[in-house]
């Protein structure tokens, strides 16, 4: 989750340098000049990142946005939290009304909510999206590099790339109930279209055995690398956000056999 919390992180400084500027503009202190910087930097950021995500859909054939399945999730989460503001506010005004504003401000509650939820929805419809586009293509280029110096040795490469918690916390404790995602990868080093099926066996540290489980039957063309895909991977997920498989203790190491007949 390295790539995806340095993603993330980086528009939370813009944005939490803008919020901070607009509030000491409201309260006087601090002047127009700072403000019109801090939000010059989040602009940049976006366009930035618009740039980044044109040239991953081009460049990896990846879709510009999440699938239909995400983007209703991600309003879904965020009418949860506008629908639990709304009726606090509306509750705490009936309950409380005359109250001075020092007190209750309605007003200031619903300005509140609505930057609150606008950025909920810009973090999980475009900025935690793209940080899983940065991490898959991460995963790819060295995918691409490590298989490049095993291909003239096999016809099919099975590469092992990254088991981790899809967690952002900072400390393995706080993760404990997220299972690890592991990312396995499948390269056709042939001169031409294959349908290959992978079995792969995931070891601990110890060399225990955790999972043995067999990929769907994958169609490769010549030099193509594709993600492994189990019954386990999600196709409700965008590419990006699939894995191979979970597991509830890290994968060190595997053993794995294939097999491959041509596309008829």
């Amino acid at each position: 989750m390295g790539t995806v919390s340095l993603v993330i992180f980086l528009f939370i400084l813009p944005c939490s340098w803008f919020f901070w500027t607009s509030m000491s503009l409201k309260s006087g202190k601090t002047g127009k000049s700072r403000w019109r910087i801090s939000l010059a930097a989040l602009i940049a950021v976006v366009f930035i990142s618009v740039g980044l995500n044109y040239y991953f859909s081009n460049t990896y054939q990846l879709s510009f946005f999440q699938n239909g399945f995400e983007s209703t999730m991600a309003l879904i989460v965020t009418a949860a939290f506008l629908l639990v503001i709304t009726i606090i506010n509306v509750i705490v005004s009936i309950l409380f009304k005359g109250a001075p504003k020092s007190f209750h401000n309605p007003k200031a509650v619903w300005i509140f909510t609505a930057v609150f939820c606008a950025t909920i929805l810009f973090f999980t419809m475009w900025v935690y999206p793209l940080a899983e586009k940065a991490s898959y293509i991460n995963k790819v280029e060295k995918a691409l590099a490590l298989s490049e110096q095993q291909q003239a040795e096999e016809e099919i490469t099975v590469l092992f790339m990254s088991s981790e918690k899809d967690c952002l916390r900072t400390t393995n404790s706080n993760c404990t109930n997220h299972t690890y995602k592991n990312a396995f990868f499948l390269k056709n080093n042939l001169d031409t279209q294959k349908e290959i099926q992978v079995r792969i066996r995931a070891l601990d540290s110890k060399q225990k055995e955790l999972k043995v489980i067999e990929s769907d039957i994958m169609t490769l063309e010549a030099g193509e690398l594709k993600l492994v895909e189990t019954e386990e991977s999600s196709d409700m997920e965008s590419i990006w956000s699939r894995s191979s498989f979970e597991t509830d203790t890290r994968v060190h190491s595997y053993e794995s056999l294939y097999r491959y007949r041509d596309n008829n």
